[in-house]
C-alpha cells in the first residue's frame, strides 16, 4: 500500500524594503497578493548589521493548491 501526500499549500516569499526612500509598501503587497488568493502569514527579518546596511525583511503568503 503506497501513500501519496499531495502538499496542501504553497508558499510565496516577497522581499521588502523597510527603511529610506526606496521603502516599499507592504500594506499593498498584502493586499494586492490576498486578491490572488494568499493570506499573508508572517515576517522573516533578513537584515544584516554592518557595512551596507539595508533593511530588509520576507513577506510570506500562502495559499491553497489546486488539487
Amino acid at each position: 500500500e503506497e501513500i501519496i501526500m499531495k502538499q496542501k499549500y504553497e508558499y510565496k516569499y516577497v522581499e521588502v524594503r523597510t527603511c529610506g526612500l526606496a521603502s516599499d509598501d507592504y500594506k499593498k503587497i498584502i493586499d494586492d497578493h490576498a486578491k490572488e488568493g494568499f493570506r499573508f502569514v508572517t515576517t522573516i527579518n533578513k537584515t544584516k548589521i554592518g557595512i551596507g546596511y539595508n533593511p530588509k525583511i520576507d513577506l510570506v503568503f500562502e495559499r491553497e493548491c489546486e488539487q
